[in-house]
């Protein structure tokens, strides 16, 4: 199981009244939907030859082919799919693994999003065709973005700042000045901690 900000796999409570957006899309079909979709990709991208299939993963992966290739995010893709759909262990992400799903979920929204409405009710029918707004997914369910930060205004950050915009995950440095992560940033790792529990 895959940990986000909010647990997504307990169904949603009742909705706030004053939070009405996306309340009926279920976030764990969301990012199903787009790993699935993903292997489908990954798939086609390796029967391409290599500089076509490259510039597509560029297209379909704007940010994390900065710092990955094709096989190494297949990878990546297979793992997070595997820990999303087992069940019996938490996973938590990294900076890595946070921006490919970025990636694969912002695709899955523009596709969603450029459909003609019976497509939609076929994408996910719990919406009824009504829109998605990605930006409050991403508040609810991400624990931020600063994958996506520049990297000059990252590396001219001081420690104590950093600590203090709480951009301490180890991998952050990496995704941000576009370095290939090593074999165990890679890996999807596992915790004894249960998550969500409250205090």
């Amino acid at each position: 199981m895959l940990i986000f900000k909010k647990n997504i796999y307990e169904p949603s409570a009742t909705p706030h009244p004053e939070n009405l957006v996306n309340q009926d899309l279920d976030a764990y079909n969301f990012i199903f939907h787009s790993l699935m979709t993903d292997r489908e990709i990954f798939f086609g991208l390796n029967q391409l030859p290599d500089s076509e299939g490259f510039e597509r993963f560029k297209t379909l992966f704007p940010h994390a082919s900065q710092f990955s290739n094709i096989s190494q995010l297949n990878n990546f893709s297979r793992s997070l799919f595997e820990g999303l759909i087992n069940k019996s262990v938490w996973h938590p992400l990294n900076a890595y693994h946070l921006t490919y799903l970025f990636d694969s979920l912002q695709g899955t929204y523009e596709d969603y999003s450029y459909s003609e409405p019976q497509q939609r009710l076929e994408i996910f029918p719990e919406l009824n065709g009504s829109a998605i707004d990605f930006d409050a997914f991403l508040d609810n369910y991400f624990f931020g973005t600063a994958f996506l930060m520049d990297a000059e205004r990252f590396n001219n950050m001081d420690p104590e700042e950093k600590k203090s915009l709480k951009l301490t995950d180890p991998c952050l440095f990496g995704v941000i000045n576009q370095l290939a992560p090593a074999e165990e940033e890679s890996r999807l790792e596992t915790t004894t901690e249960i998550p969500y529990i409250s205090k």
